[in-house]
């Protein structure tokens, strides 16, 4: 049975992970919103092509996404910023994988409205996204936290 002080710190913990996923969501939002103001722009303002003009503000959402959450809600300085990036986009890749697969079996397979398929897919892939953020991109990254495994389960690489 844990004492007092284990209690605490897993109160604290837990705390700690809920403060981590609000800042999360908000910049979230922030990313989105840069999102779509470039696609706006882009698309409104300088005559760009649609796709291109979708893809620039997806871009510019994902870097916004990673900075903010890098410096801001992570405050990360364990590994390399070009290290992050990568994981950062393996996660981000596996989360729109997730999202074209739940889109699919939502809309064609439930027969759910479109925008009701998006928002429980963004609800589903949002958890994905915040863990493999918070415990591979701005943690120690993809190997240790196999390694860890690994260690845990009494088999070393």
């Amino acid at each position: 049975m844990p004492n007092g002080g284990d209690e605490e710190a897993v109160q604290q913990s837990q705390k700690s992970l809920r403060w981590l996923l609000v800042n999360y969501v908000w910049i979230a939002g922030i990313a989105t919103f840069v999102d779509t103001g470039i696609l706006v722009l882009a698309r409104v303002k300088l005559g760009l092509y649609v796709w291109l003009s979708a893809a620039l503000g997806y871009l510019c959402g994902m870097a916004a996404n990673f900075l903010l959450n890098k410096y801001v809600n992570f405050a990360s300085k364990d590994r390399s910023i070009l290290r992050q990036a990568r994981t950062f986009f393996i996660v981000a890749s596996i989360g729109l994988a997730l999202t074209s697969l739940l889109m699919e079996l939502l809309v064609q397979k439930f027969h759910l409205r479109l925008l009701v398929a998006k928002a429980i897919s963004i609800g589903i892939v949002m958890f994905w996204s915040f863990w493999g953020h918070n415990t591979l991109t701005f943690q120690g990254g993809i190997r240790q936290f196999v390694a860890k495994k690994l260690n845990r389960s009494g088999n070393r690489p």
